[in-house]
């Protein structure tokens, strides 16, 4: 592997779990924003409320926007190797897309939100 497709994927990797990190706090707040976790008062006001939960929609419809950006991203500037196989049965070529670079960066955003989750369960919340 080259030291430029070595750097990529380091950069890659840096950007999954910093992105996993923050993520979890992100999803959170779309998340009470689409619920109305925040209206204390138990009226519901479409010009407030129905506002709030429309932007938490919007947020979540965002960060998949994100992360199909992301993908591709990633997919067009890594090495995509393609695999050819013979099948048993017939004898004929079947090729077999190996997406490592792919998995890798889903594994590390993955990483990168448990690591903020056992930091709120551990470190924060005994504190609070």
């Amino acid at each position: 592997m080259s030291r430029k497709m070595l750097g990529k994927r380091i950069v890659f990797s840096v950007i999954s779990l910093v992105w996993g990190f923050i993520s979890l706090d992100y999803l959170y707040y779309a998340f009470r924003l689409l619920t109305g976790a925040a209206n204390d008062s138990g009226a519901y006001r479409p010009q407030k409320e129905g506002l709030l939960q429309l932007a938490g929609a919007v947020m979540f419809l965002l960060w998949f926007f994100v992360l199909a950006v992301y993908r591709y991203v990633i997919q067009r500037n890594t090495i995509q190797i393609d695999l050819v196989e013979k099948e048993e049965k017939t004898g004929k070529d079947r090729i077999k897309r190996k997406k490592f670079d792919v998995i890798l960066q889903a594994g590390l955003l993955i990483t990168g939100g448990l690591l903020r989750w056992a930091y709120l369960l551990l470190i924060y919340f005994p504190k609070h």
